[in-house]
C-alpha cells in the first residue's frame, strides 16, 4: 500500500516529467533576419563562398548572385565594394521589421561593413531586404545606395 509522501513524490515526479516533455517538443529555433544578413555577406567577403550566401537568399536573388559566376564579381558588380578582409556588424538603429516581429514577412537590415582592399581602409553601409519563407529568413535583396 502506498503511503500519502510515496503517492506525493510519484504525482510530482509524473508531473515535472510531462511539462518536460512538453517543452522540448515546442521548442523551435529561428534565426534572426540579422544574423542570417551577415551570414550571407561573411559567405561573400570573408569565406569567398558563392554557393553559401546563396543557399541563404531567396530563389531570385540567389539565380542573380549565380549569374556572376565568382565571388570576386559579386562584390565588384553587384555590391560596387571589393574587400580583402572585413568585419560585419549590424545596425540596430537603422533595422526595422515591418508588423510584429513573429508575424513579420519582411525585415529591412542595414549593415556596417568595416575592411580593407589593397592596403585602404573602406567602411560601407548595406541595407538589406529580408524575406521570410517557409519559416526561414533569406536574403532577398539589397535596397540602392541613395549616397552613391
Amino acid at each position: 500500500m502506498l503511503n500519502i509522501n510515496s503517492l506525493l513524490k510519484v504525482s510530482l515526479i509524473s508531473g515535472l516529467f510531462f511539462f518536460l516533455q512538453a517543452c522540448g517538443q515546442n521548442q523551435t529555433f529561428t534565426q534572426e533576419p540579422g544574423e542570417i544578413a551577415i551570414a550571407f555577406f561573411e559567405a561573400i567577403y570573408n569565406q569567398q563562398d558563392l554557393e553559401a550566401a546563396a543557399d541563404l537568399a531567396t530563389p531570385q536573388y540567389s539565380r542573380i548572385l549565380k549569374s556572376y559566376y565568382t565571388v570576386e564579381r559579386v562584390q565588384k558588380v553587384l555590391f560596387n565594394r571589393r574587400y580583402d578582409s572585413v568585419e560585419i556588424e549590424e545596425d540596430r538603429n537603422l533595422s526595422g521589421i515591418s508588423f510584429t516581429k513573429s508575424q513579420a514577412k519582411k525585415a529591412y537590415v542595414t549593415l556596417m561593413l568595416d575592411g580593407t582592399f589593397n592596403g585602404d581602409r573602406f567602411r560601407d553601409l548595406k541595407q538589406v531586404v529580408m524575406q521570410k519563407q517557409r519559416g526561414k529568413w533569406r536574403v532577398d535583396k539589397l535596397k540602392a545606395d541613395v549616397y552613391r
